[in-house]
C-alpha cells in the first residue's frame, strides 16, 4: 500500500514561519489541546470553559473505534430489511463529510444509491424524490442542534412522501444523529425512528468527521471504518509525539497563520480530480474556524488553475493529489511557485484510507492557526446572522403571507438587479445595461480583495462550467482570488468568514426569479419560499455590513443566466 507525504515550503515567509514554529514549540500548543487543555488558547476563564467543551474531537477516533462493530451491525440489519437506497440530510458539518465520502467512495456494495441532500432548491429536493423508492430507502437525519431548518424541512417532506406512498411504519425508514437532549432526539423517539445515534456534545459540527456524524453515513458510502480510524489514530500519536516542524499540524497551522498575517490570507487549494472532494470539507473547517474579528484564512476552493502571473502576492498554495496521480498542469504551477520562493504545502494521499489522517491533521492545524491569530477557533459568532434574518423573514411571511418586495431596480433580459449595497452610488446610466453596471461595481476591485459568487440554486455541470468561466475572467483580469458556493450550504460553512473575517470581499448573490412551489408539510412556507428567504437574509447580512454586494435574479435556466453574466463581465473587464 502506498504511503502519503506531507511537505511545507515556507519560501519568502521563512523567518516569520520559523518564529511561529518556535513559539508553538515553547508553548507546546499541539500537545496541550490534544490533551484537552484549553488554557493554551486564552487567559480568560470564560473562554477557556467554552473551548474545553469543544475539544471532544481530539480523541474521537479512539472512542469511536469501539463503536465500529455496532455501526456495522446496524448497517447490516438495515440491508437485511430490504433497504437498497440511503439519503443523508444535513447541513454544514453534518453533510460535508458524508458528501466527501459519497464522492470518493461512492456507496456500499449492497446499495443501489447513497445520496446527500443539503439544498432547499425545490429542483434538488424533487431530484431525490424522483430517484428513490420510498419502500426501500433509509433516511439519515443529521443535526447537532436538532433544529436546523433545512434538515428538519427535508425530514418532514420525506416523511410525508412515505406516508403518501402508504409505507408501513415510516419511522423504521429514519435514523437520527444528534446531540443528547435535542428536539430531534425527542421527535425521533415520538415517531419511533429505527435508531438514534447520540453524538458526544463536546464535538463541534465542523470537527465531527470522526464521530457518528461522519461514520454512520460513511458506512453506507462504503468506507472501511476501521481503516479510517486507524489512520486517524496514527496521526493522533504523531501529533502527540513530534515537535517543531516535524509535527505536521504545527507546521501547517503556523504557515497558515503567518501567511495570513503577511497578507497571504488566500489559501489556494489546488486539488487533483481524485482529491478534489476533500477540499470543500477543508474550506468549511478553515473558514468557519478562523474567519472572525476581521481576521482569518480565506480558503479558495475549485478555482480554475492559472499561470503564475495570474496570481498576486496575497496567496498561499496547498496542493493535493493521490500517490501516482499525474497532474502535469498542477506540477508546472507548483514548480514555478517554488522557483519564486512562494509558500507552498504539498499533500499526497497514499489512498482513500488516508482521509482519517487528513481529518485530524486539518482539525489540529486549524486550531494552531487560531492560536497564532489570537482567536477562538471553536466558535462561530456570525453564523447565526443570516439564519436570524431568514427566520425573521419566514415569521413575517407566516403573519402576512408576503415576502419583502423584491422588485427589480433594473432588467437586462433574463437577468434582473433586485438588490445592492449602498457602498457605491449607481445612477441611471450605470443601470442602463449589465456591462456598464458591472464596470461600476467592479471599479477598484483588485487584489487583495476577493470576489465571491453565492448561488442559491441546485448545482450541475453547466452551472459549474459557467462559474468557472466567470472566475477565470475575474482572476486573470483583476488579480482577485475568486470563490463560489451554493446556498444554503454556504450559510453553514464559509458564511462565517464572509461576515466575520477580513472585510475585503466582493459578493454577487444569484437567485432564481421563480423557484416554483414544493410544499413542506406543517409549514406555512414551501421550499421555494424557504430558499428565497435564505438568499434574501444572506444578502441583507452582507449589505448591513457595508460589504460590496449585488443580488441578481435569473429568469429560467440558471446556467443560461450565468453565461449571460459571464459575457457581460468579460466586456466590463476588457483591457
Amino acid at each position: 500500500m502506498k504511503q502519503g507525504t506531507f511537505t511545507v515550503f515556507s519560501g519568502i515567509v521563512a523567518s516569520a514561519y520559523d518564529r511561529a514554529l518556535a513559539k508553538g514549540t515553547r508553548s507546546d500548543v499541539v500537545r496541550q489541546f490534544m490533551q484537552r487543555k484549553a488554557a493554551v488558547f486564552t487567559k480568560k476563564q470564560s473562554v477557556r470553559k467554552l473551548i474545553a467543551n469543544r475539544l471532544g474531537w481530539v480523541d474521537s477516533a479512539a472512542k469511536m473505534k469501539r463503536q465500529v462493530k455496532a455501526i456495522e451491525s446496524f448497517g447490516n440489519d438495515v440491508f437485511g430489511s430490504g433497504i437498497t437506497q440511503v439519503v443523508l440530510m444535513g447541513m454544514g458539518g453534518s453533510s460535508l463529510c458524508p458528501d466527501l465520502f459519497s464522492l470518493m467512495h461512492k456507496k456500499h456494495p449492497k446499495l443501489k444509491s447513497f445520496d446527500v441532500i443539503d439544498s432547499t432548491d425545490p429542483a434538488a429536493v424533487r431530484a431525490i424524490a424522483r430517484k428513490i423508492d420510498p419502500n426501500k430507502t433509509l433516511f439519515i437525519v443529521a443535526s447537532k442542534s436538532g433544529g436546523t431548518v433545512e434538515t428538519r424541512s427535508h425530514e418532514v417532506f420525506f416523511l410525508g412522501l412515505l406516508q403518501a406512498a402508504e409505507v408501513r411504519q415510516p419511522g423504521r425508514h429514519f435514523v437520527a444523529i444528534t446531540d443528547p437532549g435535542s428536539g430531534l432526539q425527542k421527535y425521533a423517539r415520538r415517531l419511533k425512528y429505527r435508531k438514534i445515534f447520540l453524538n458526544p456534545p463536546d464535538i463541534g459540527g465542523r470537527y465531527s468527521a470522526l464521530s457518528y456524524f461522519g461514520l454512520v453515513p460513511g458506512f453506507f458510502a462504503g468506507v472501511d471504518l476501521t481503516a479510517l480510524l486507524d489512520d486517524a489514530l496514527m496521526m493522533q500519536k504523531l501529533l502527540l509525539e513530534r515537535e517543531g516542524e516535524l509535527n505536521p499540524a504545527l507546521a501547517l497551522g503556523s504557515l497558515m497563520a503567518v501567511a495570513a498575517k503577511k497578507g497571504r490570507d488566500k489559501m489556494t487549494c489546488v486539488a487533483s480530480k481524485r482529491t478534489a472532494p476533500l477540499v470543500p470539507w477543508v474550506e468549511q473547517l478553515v473558514a468557519e474556524s478562523t474567519g472572525k474579528q476581521k481576521k482569518g484564512v480565506v480558503p479558495i476552493e475549485h478555482e480554475p488553475v492559472g499561470k503564475i502571473d495570474g496570481y498576486k502576492n496575497d496567496r498561499l498554495f496547498v496542493f493535493f493529489r493521490m500517490a501516482g496521480e499525474k497532474v502535469p498542469e498542477h506540477m508546472r504551477l507548483h514548480n514555478a511557485l517554488t522557483k519564486k520562493r512562494l509558500p507552498v504545502v504539498d499533500i499526497v494521499l497514499g489512498g482513500k484510507h488516508e482521509l482519517g489522517r487528513q481529518f485530524l491533521l486539518w482539525e489540529a492545524a486549524t486550531a494552531v492557526a487560531g492560536y497564532h491569530l489570537g482567536i477562538n477557533p471553536f466558535d462561530e459568532p456570525n453564523v447565526t446572522e443570516s439564519k436570524n434574518n431568514t427566520n425573521e423573514l419566514l415569521a413575517a411571511f407566516e403573519r402576512s403571507g408576503e415576502f419583502p418586495d423584491q422588485k427589480a431596480h433594473s432588467r437586462w433580459g433574463q437577468l434582473s438587479l433586485v438588490g445592492y449595497d449602498a457602498v457605491k452610488r449607481y445612477n441611471t446610466k450605470d443601470l442602463a445595461n449589465l456591462t456598464q453596471f458591472l464596470k461600476k461595481f467592479l471599479a477598484g476591485g483588485r487584489s487583495p480583495r476577493y470576489f465571491s459568487l453565492l448561488n442559491y440554486f441546485k448545482a450541475d455541470a453547466r452551472t459549474e462550467a459557467a462559474l468557472e468561466r466567470i472566475r477565470r475572467t475575474v482572476r486573470d483580469r483583476t488579480g482577485m482570488a475568486t470563490l463560489r458556493g451554493y446556498g444554503p450550504r454556504l450559510l453553514h460553512s464559509i458564511g462565517q468568514l464572509y461576515k466575520g473575517g477580513p472585510t475585503d470581499g466582493m459578493f454577487v448573490v444569484f437567485v432564481k426569479a421563480n423557484y416554483g412551489r414544493l410544499p413542506i408539510p406543517d409549514r406555512a412556507y414551501d421550499f421555494g419560499q424557504l430558499i428565497a428567504a435564505q438568499a434574501i437574509g444572506d444578502a441583507q447580512a452582507l449589505i448591513q455590513r457595508k460589504l460590496p454586494t449585488v443580488v441578481i435574479a435569473i429568469e429560467g435556466s440558471p446556467s443560461e443566466g450565468l453565461e449571460k453574466f459571464a459575457k457581460a463581465l468579460s466586456r466590463a473587464l476588457r483591457k
